[in-house]
């Protein structure tokens, strides 16, 4: 009677392990990893500062201060930020494009990062969704 409830026991253990890996997801498949190219950005890194020039889609800007995650850009000093034109809304004035900020332009810019990448030693790369420029005041 016992060795009856023993194989019954080791026969279930092993259905509801065998059911759990096929459960599982395939690789690449699932919970986006939390840091690093795959993960899916959680947090919005605002930056504000000054324009401190252009290079193609790349801007650099001087980081004056900026939200609880800009805290490493803000000690840092500097920003470099890549702009995606199909992505990226840019506005100045009326003005829409990367083309039109000026230097000392006083900039305000919203990027998305993963909360994983921010809480390492370097600051990850930025990608800007929106940049808000104002003129510089005389």
């Amino acid at each position: 009677m016992k060795l009856k409830v023993l194989v019954v026991g080791a026969l279930t253990a092993a259905m509801l392990s065998v059911s759990a890996a096929i459960a599982a997801p395939p690789p690449g498949k699932g919970k986006p990893q939390p840091t690093g190219p795959t993960c899916k950005p959680t947090v919005t890194v605002v930056l504000k500062g000054t324009l401190s020039g252009v290079s193609g889609n790349t801007l650099t800007m001087t980081v004056a201060g900026g939200n609880r995650w800009a805290r490493a850009w803000g000690t840092a000093g500097t920003a470099s930020v890549t702009v995606d034109p199909s992505t990226t809304k840019v506005r100045r004035n009326g003005a829409k494009t990367l083309a039109d900020l000026k230097p000392t332009d006083w900039l305000l810019v919203q990027a998305r990062a993963c909360k994983a990448d921010l809480m390492t030693n370097t600051p990850p790369a930025l990608t800007a969704v929106r940049i808000v420029a104002h003129p510089a005041k005389a």
